[in-house]
């Protein structure tokens, strides 16, 4: 339809009603002045009301008064439109309507073309009930205007909370005494979604809305989330966010709390001279640990017998006591293991447990799974046996009392030369000891950082190697017997170039970056590391549900005639374990090298001495003398590196939280 000059018209611009009079039509375009005084070209589908009537005067100032007061009128009819009641009066009517039709219902009396474009106006500003389209107006269908209204709920509900969020935040960063109040509810709401952020960065729900919380409150930046947390005194500066991101359960639920009590409060004497288990209390039988251990679950007994000599490791023997389908067992295997951290220590069995009523304490009657070995001088085995047993530790000692014993040619020398012997035998077999000192770190309450290298001395080496023939003859017994098992394996490492007998530091920090991953399966696979042909772990089971299962096969084997778990059964644990050890290992990782970057920050402005490990193009690989912390370098121009030259560096850059931490060599 053409249009002709004088006639009103109106459009959005910038979401505002711009009510205007054609002027001319240039081309496809009107040329229109709007109330505001300012022309425009235009073109026609743009136009949501066209009025017949024209304004007949020229003057310029008189046609926008004119305007002015025809955008005004239609403003307030608009106001006075009910547009939920007309929905309700004609929605289930029928879906497409005319503005006039509509104009007609609305308004009481004559309708005019004001009345129209009042209408088109209230249906646009309400955009809920119905929906202006080419012209004419549609009626929305309850279902849809019932979701459009849950819509506009939820998004007054996050208009509100993000109001109430700016206000706590003004409350938590301002320094002084603030009037402004925000309801307890409001707060734990953006505290929990704060910490969520912390934790899963961008894949959080919430990350948007913090994300705008953030900027309106103008503090945002990387680590805004995480020092809001701090100054809210919900975390800790040095908290650990790494157990978090893993899930990790730093306590015990009521109901595995409440079964441990119970297993606890059961213990006694006769409860553990059950039927099929052997006396062994005659015995003198050792604890060999650390002074600060208390989960202790393994023990050494050591004779001269007429045939050689008999050693045995005694296994605290809990197994059978937690039962499958138990709170106490499913929380133990999705644990997986006991994780000790520099700052802390997150237990996989209730401590009233693993530290008192299962713990192999001097004095105290305990049920045992031991492990009796005949070897002759020269470690080779004669004979074994698995016994259910009830053993009384006679003494606790320190892995320095044994030191010294051994080096004094007293009772534990000639264990110590049995263990040497054995360890020959498997490196004769391509075992890979690689006698690489621990770094052991440790964090006092004030968040002070203290880092060593701890060499394991004689003690710590005569306890490992009895263990590891403990799990070698479990994994056997476990083969021989036909009893599902999990079994650890080891394929060769991808190069090899050392022997086992290599004692230097460089070649085998170098030969450790080259072995294989360890292998977690229901099979007996050979496990290049330690030269076997088969391997397990049965020795820890207050600290490993690894151990624990493969305990309850055994002892159940020993006094039932059959293992507790099917092949099935162990298959379906399998997956859970490898996920908690796997958790474990990064928690573990993550919180070493946290606290590792921390140490460092504290020292750059010392000058650090290293050994180069590598050399690859202008590039190597460095270790710091100190801590075994290995760290890429470039190689300035005109510089030449040798392998296991001892280079200087200082540290460029420490940051805990970003896990960065770089090395630059240092100025002379």
């Amino acid at each position: 339809m053409e249009l002709k000059g004088g006639q009103v018209v109106e459009f959005l611009e910038n979401q505002k009603f711009l009510t205007s009079m054609i002027l001319a039509k240039k081309g496809n375009r009107y040329h229109c002045l709007t109330l505001h005084g300012k022309e425009i070209n235009i073109s026609q589908n743009r136009f949501i009301h066209v009025s017949a009537d024209t304004i007949k005067s020229t003057n310029r100032n008189q046609i926008l008064q004119e305007l002015k007061k025809i955008h005004k009128l239609r403003d307030q009819l608009a106001s006075q439109i009910d547009i939920t009641e007309l929905w309700e009066l004609t929605h289930d009517e029928k879906e497409i309507w005319t503005p006039k039709e509509l104009s007609e219902l609305a308004f009481s009396g004559p309708v005019g073309p004001d009345h129209e474009a009042a209408l088109i106006r209230a249906v646009i500003n309400d955009h809920t009930y119905f929906k202006y389209r080419d012209g004419n107006i549609l009626a929305m269908s309850r279902l849809v205007v019932e979701k459009l209204l849950e819509q506009r709920k939820k998004e007054a509900e996050r208009l509100q909370k993000l109001m109430a969020g700016g206000r706590w935040l003004e409350n938590l960063w301002n320094d002084e005494i603030s009037t402004i109040q925000v309801t307890e509810e409001e707060k734990d709401y953006w505290i929990r979604a704060i910490k969520d952020v912390c934790i899963k960065g961008d894949e959080s729900q919430f990350y948007q809305e913090v994300n705008i919380l953030l900027r309106q409150a103008g503090i945002a930046g990387k680590f805004s989330p995480f020092d809001t947390m701090v100054k809210a005194g919900v975390w800790k500066e040095d908290e650990n966010l790494e157990i978090l991101r893993h899930e990790i359960e730093t306590k015990f639920p009521p109901e595995v709390l409440a079964q441990a009590k119970e297993l606890a409060t059961a213990e006694s004497a006769k409860d553990i001279f059950e039927p099929g288990r052997q006396d062994l209390t005659d015995l003198e039988v050792f604890t060999i640990d650390s002074s600060e251990s208390r989960d202790l679950d393994d023990a050494i007994s050591f004779e001269k017998i007429p045939t050689g000599f008999e050693i045995g490791i005694h296994i605290t023997d809990i197994g059978l006591k937690i039962r499958p389908d138990t709170p106490l067992f499913k929380n133990a295997v999705s644990r997986a293991t006991t994780i000790y951290l520099p700052e802390q220590q997150i237990p996989m069995l209730p401590e009233i447990l693993s530290h008192e009523a299962w713990s192999l304490h001097e004095g105290q009657l305990r049920r045992a799974l031991s492990f009796m070995v005949t070897v002759d001088a020269s470690g080779n085995i004669q004979a074994t046996q698995i016994i259910p047993s009830i053993i009384k530790v006679t003494k606790r000692l320190s892995y320095q009392e044994v030191d010294t014993a051994i080096e004094l040619k007293e009772k534990w020398s000639e264990m110590y030369k049995i263990c040497r012997a054995r360890q020959a035998n498997r490196i004769s077999k391509g075992a890979l000891p690689l006698p690489i000192p621990e770094l052991n770190i440790s964090v006092d309450d004030e968040g002070n950082v203290s880092v060593n290298l701890v060499s394991p001395g004689p003690a710590r080496f005569l306890v490992a190697e009895a263990m590891i023939l403990a799990n070698q003859v479990a994994a056997q017994f476990l083969k021989d017997k036909g009893i599902p098992g999990l079994f650890r394996s080891q394929p060769p490492p991808r190069d090899s170039i050392i022997s086992g007998h290599e004692t230097a530091l460089l070649p085998n920090i170098r030969q450790r970056r080259l072995i294989s991953r360890g292998v977690l399966g229901t099979e007996p696979e050979p496990h290049a590391g330690l030269g076997l042909p088969l391997y397990t772990t049965v020795t820890s089971p207050l600290r490993r549900a690894l151990d624990l299962i493969v305990q309850q096969q055994i002892s159940s084997f020993l006094l039932y005639g059959k293992p507790l778990h099917s092949k099935e059964d162990i298959e379906n644990i399998l997956p859970w374990l490898k996920q908690g050890l796997s958790a474990a290992a990064q928690v573990n990782q993550g919180t070493v090298r946290y606290w590792l970057i921390k140490y460092f920050q504290a020292r750059k402005s010392e000058v650090l001495k290293a050994w180069v490990i590598e050399v690859s193009g202008r590039r190597l690989t460095a270790v710091l003398q100190d801590t075994l912390t290995t760290f890429d370098l470039p190689i300035p121009a005109g510089m030449e590196v040798r392998q296991d030259q001892e280079i200087e560096v200082k540290v460029r850059s420490a940051k805990p939280r970003e896990n960065i931490l770089r090395f630059g060599w240092a100025e002379h």
